[in-house]
């Protein structure tokens, strides 16, 4: 009931902030500020790395919930987190794909939040030099990615979604490379999501589905976008 809680709080709270934009009560520059400082403060003030990432379940769980990303990684390369926060998950996937022993991926991160760059760096100081602070929707790599990771499109206002995804495949993805959108954190967003990329004209690759952890009758999914030279 806690986590359930706690997603239900976050969704209320992104109502809000595009209510108060879409009225104009606030600007889209100052759509950026309340949200970053909101999910800093949430973020920092956890015990553990996983919910210094968002995540509100136990490691068992985060593996669960992640692990399934390993499969969209068939070769060698670059790998972008847009929207890192701490790092757990990129160091997360290394420690896993090191386990495995089958392909070398070299792994770099972006967050908007300098307090969770900050994090990010102090946690990992061998990839101190790897992690970007940045608006992802105005930002873009001088070297494009094999791999690049959102785990969601509401990084950005509702209106401007489209266009971010849009950004990211032109700007971030590298030719032969993917765009990976997920886990979606529930079935009904994983749902929305299709859709809405599907209306936009983007019919994704593949995707890969995994039971919730919470129950097996639940999906979760993690869509992709391959890139073409």
């Amino acid at each position: 009931m806690e986590i359930k809680r706690i997603i239900d709080r976050a969704y209320d709270f992104e109502e809000e902030q595009q209510q108060a934009l879409d009225e104009g009560r606030i600007t889209e520059e100052e759509w950026y500020e309340i949200k970053t400082a909101h999910f800093t403060e949430h973020y920092l003030s956890a015990d553990n790395p996983r919910a210094q990432s968002g995540h509100g379940g136990d490691e068992q769980h985060y593996f669960h919930n992640h692990f399934m990303l390993m499969d969209t990684m068939t070769k060698s390369g670059t790998f972008i987190d847009v929207g890192c926060a701490n790092g757990h998950l990129i160091e997360s996937l290394h420690q896993w794909i090191t386990a495995l022993n089958r392909i070398q991926i070299d792994f770099y991160g972006l967050d908007i939040s300098e307090g969770l760059i900050e994090l990010a760096r102090k946690r990992l100081p061998d990839w101190k030099d790897k992690f970007t602070i940045g608006n992802a929707f105005g930002w873009a790599p001088e070297k494009k990615f094999d791999y690049v990771c959102v785990k969601e499109l509401a990084y950005v206002p509702r209106n401007k979604r489209k266009a971010f995804f849009e950004h990211l495949y032109l700007h971030y993805v590298a030719d032969q490379g993917r765009l990976i959108l997920g886990p979606c954190s529930e079935e009904k967003a994983s749902r929305e999501t299709e859709d809405q990329l599907i209306s936009w004209g983007y019919t994704p690759s593949g995707y890969i589905e995994r039971s919730h952890n919470r129950s097996v009758h639940v999906a979760r999914r993690v869509f992709y976008f391959d890139k073409k030279g």
